[in-house]
């Protein structure tokens, strides 16, 4: 029984980093190329913190670090910038784990945006102050709305698709550990 509770725990880490893959793939190809595109949600933040929230044991440190930090050099983005941040906000988010399985969505929902918010305000304020170019102040909020806006979808996505959900009370992992 242990066995299958591991290959599954397993099977989730690799979904998840096939899963950032896909996105950044998708997120490096251009689809429009005109000057005034929407910019489009990041999807795979919202991935990372559903799964985050729902089951930290099926995205190690590791996951997230390897998946964005490729994402950073397919996009030409600054090397470790937004994966450094994007680490710190799931490690906040794991450390206060109890907390989150208590929340109601709603409130789940405002602490993932208010984490995405903090993270693009941080990366913004040192891409300023390193001289480098910063993307428009419109293009920033719109990429905020529509990443605050798909989560739930993807958490919808994640619950009636893929049978992620919240564990509850009393469950254990692969290992006999209470969660």
């Amino acid at each position: 029984m242990e066995d299958v509770s591991a290959f599954r725990l397993w099977m989730y880490r690799a979904s998840f980093v096939g899963i950032g893959l896909l996105c950044v793939l998708w997120s490096i190809i251009p689809f429009d190329l005109s000057a005034d595109a929407l910019p489009v949600p990041d999807l795979f933040y919202c991935v990372t913190m559903a799964y985050v929230v729902r089951r930290p044991e099926y995205v190690p440190i590791w996951a997230v670090f390897f998946v964005f930090f490729m994402r950073d050099i397919l996009t030409q983005a600054p090397l470790g910038l937004f994966t450094l941040l994007v680490v710190m906000g799931s490690e906040v988010v794991r450390a206060n784990i109890q907390a989150f399985r208590e929340y109601i969505f709603g409130l789940e929902w405002l602490w993932v945006a208010t984490i995405f918010v903090a993270i693009t305000l941080i990366q913004q304020s040192l891409l300023a102050l390193t001289l480098s170019d910063t993307p428009r102040l419109l293009e920033q909020v719109l990429l905020i709305l529509f990443t605050v806006l798909v989560y739930p979808v993807i958490v919808g996505v994640m619950k009636y698709g893929f049978g992620i959900i919240r564990p509850r009370p009393g469950e254990l992992d692969a290992w006999g550990k209470r969660l």
